[in-house]
């Protein structure tokens, strides 16, 4: 046997034991699930669940936008679409500095995320190649974000939030919250 060919044997078993777990687990009665729990069965309760609101389908939606945040260091990030997808709400983001007190800053420092209006965080999945994302004085950064988790689909807006708890003026992590309508204006 080759080193290593064990652990690759080994490891679609493990797998499949633990997603028959898991959906096993899934498939419980609430009843059953509390007093599994109660046992000391070892199958952890659910925190967060949110569920869909009945008769609304897992669909992608992508929402134009036009919303502008500026930190007073010399950011400014312009988001244009916000895409409500079933794992992951993607913006699409244009960010640029423009100051002289620092060669570059840095948007994801600290804890970056999207806030719903339900007060949960969907973590940025940062890039490899730019994990804090980084922009460089004169320079302006265009992509997509990607914030791991589900925005509800009647929710009418979310708060971009980069480097929570920084202050604006921060040199090398700045601070800035956004609010982001995902709901069509009034006509007039």
């Amino acid at each position: 046997m080759r080193p290593g060919s064990a652990a690759r044997h080994t490891a679609p078993a493990v797998l499949a034991i633990a997603t028959s777990l898991i959906l096993t687990a899934c498939s419980k009665p609430a009843a059953d699930a509390k007093d599994s729990a109660s046992a000391g069965a070892g199958t952890p309760a659910a925190v967060g669940v949110v569920a869909d609101p009945p008769g609304k389908p897992d669909q992608v939606r992508t929402i134009p936008v036009s919303v502008q945040g500026v930190a007073p260091i010399g950011v400014t990030v312009r988001v244009k679409s916000v895409e409500l997808g079933t794992d992951a709400t993607i913006l699409d983001v244009s960010a640029s500095y423009a100051g002289n007190a620092t060669a570059y800053v840095d948007l994801a420092t600290t804890d970056t995320f999207l806030l719903t209006p339900a007060g949960e965080r969907l973590m940025l999945k940062r890039p490899d190649d730019n994990r804090d994302l980084r922009v460089r004085d004169g320079d302006t950064m265009d992509g997509k974000l990607v914030f791991l988790g589900r925005t509800p689909p009647d929710a009418a807006s979310v708060t971009l939030v980069f480097n929570k708890g920084n202050k604006g003026d921060d040199t090398i992590g700045p601070g800035l919250e956004m609010t982001i309508p995902l709901q069509p204006s009034p006509a007039g």
